[in-house]
Order: C-alpha cells, then sequence, then structure tokens
C-alpha cells in the first residue's frame, strides 16, 4: 500500500455475510472512509415509496433521478450517516418495507449507472473501502484489493436477526432465512451486476470466524498489499 490517498479496498458477498460492520471497523482502524452502497440504494427506494407510495408501477426512473440527493457521511465512532435529499434517513431506509421493494430498483440500469457514477465520485475523494454486490466486479473493476465475504445461510440469518434485535425490532427468523435464500438468488441471477466472486478477489468464508479475526485478516491484506 504505497499511496493510501488513493487505495480503494472492494469488498462484495451476499446479504448478512457481515460485509458492513466489518469494512466499518477496519476503515475506522486503518483510517480509511467507509462508504454502504447498500444504503444509496435503499435510500433511492424509499424516495420513490414516499413519492408513488403502493403502487411502484407507474415509477419514472430516469425523469426521478435527478431529483435525488443523496449523501454519505462516515462519522468517527463508526456509524454511516445517509442523507437523502438533505434529510437524515439512516433509520428508515433499514425498515422491512424497504428490503421488501429494493430489488425493483437495485435491478434497474439506469439506477444501476447513476449510483455507479456516484460512487466513483466519492472514491477520488480519499482511501475508501466499499462494500456491495458489484463492487469488485462492476463499480471499481481496477480496485487496489478486492475481497469477497461469505457465510453460511443459517450463519447470516442469525446476524441479520441480531441485527434487527439491536435496533429494536423483532423478526421472524424464519421469515428472514427466506429472504436471504431469494435474495441470494435475485442478486446472483439479476441482469445488471449479479453477485458473483472476482476471479481476482480475496475469498473469505466468515461462518466459522470472529468478527476480529474478519477484521484482522482484511487489515493484514490491505498492510501487505495483496
Amino acid at each position: 500500500m504505497e499511496n493510501k490517498n488513493k487505495y480503494i479496498v472492494a469488498v462484495d458477498g451476499p446479504a448478512g455475510s457481515g460485509k458492513s460492520s466489518v469494512c466499518r471497523r477496519v476503515a475506522l482502524e486503518i483510517g480509511a472512509k467507509y462508504i454502504d452502497s447498500g444504503a444509496i440504494y435503499r435510500a433511492i427506494t424509499l424516495y420513490f415509496i414516499d413519492k408513488y407510495g403502493d403502487d411502484l408501477s407507474t415509477v419514472d426512473t430516469i425523469g426521478e433521478l435527478p431529483n435525488i440527493n443523496i449523501e454519505q457521511i462516515f462519522e468517527q465512532n463508526g456509524d454511516v450517516k445517509t442523507l437523502l435529499n438533505n434529510k437524515d434517513v439512516s433509520k428508515a431506509i433499514r425498515e422491512e418495507k424497504i428490503a421488501e421493494k429494493i430489488s425493483l430498483f437495485s435491478d434497474n440500469r439506469a439506477i444501476r449507472d447513476y449510483v455507479t457514477s456516484l460512487l466513483r465520485k466519492w472514491s477520488l475523494e480519499n482511501f475508501i473501502i466499499m462494500d456491495g454486490r458489484d463492487i469488485g466486479t462492476v463499480v471499481f473493476p481496477n480496485a487496489d484489493l478486492k475481497v469477497y465475504l461469505d457465510a453460511s445461510v443459517d450463519v447470516r440469518t442469525t446476524r441479520r436477526v441480531k441485527e434487527y434485535f439491536e435496533l429494536g425490532k423483532n423478526v421472524d427468523e424464519n421469515l428472514i432465512r427466506n429472504q436471504i435464500i431469494k435474495r441470494d438468488f435475485k442478486d446472483e441471477n439479476r441482469e445488471f451486476g449479479p453477485l458473483k466472486k472476482c476471479d481476482d478477489s480475496v475469498y473469505l468464508d466468515t461462518s466459522n470466524m470472529s468478527f476480529n479475526e474478519v477484521v484482522e485478516k482484511i487489515i493484514e491484506l490491505i498492510k501487505s498489499g495483496k
């Protein structure tokens, strides 16, 4: 890692593999800026739900994109604040209604191109670590380090249920498991930016790794310039 101001770490993997929490901690410990790409798609989904309600069949995607302004602030405590048109929507985008509708927008070519352009713009600002589904394959194919985080469905379900619990929400474990399975299928088979491991990614199955072990491994990879 010769120049950390120009360094990009791309972390991909399925839902619940621990990408966001791990990347936030790595960023804090190594002095990088963490960007949550999934939160951007969630914010866009929230925008359309708020404007169009339950009937999303009439959404004018291309016409509305100029009206959507998204900013993201990585705070010193590791929290990520997502602003939608200057309003903090960090909590609102974690609602179940967003998870249920997000694929309508994350599978849209115009929206994916918009988000990719935004992420590339942000990457010019500083040393970043970013997670998502197609960060290493589409957004930053020339990233300095690519990591693919994975874990079994059961482990990912447990992690997601815990996340909701920490937000003060009790959810049905079987429902979350089914959502993850369906999300995996959609992510792996979508037309634009499908979830897949890059040939030059470092693969980490975190099923039997502690949180700290995963963090330490990624920091080790960054420091070694792998």
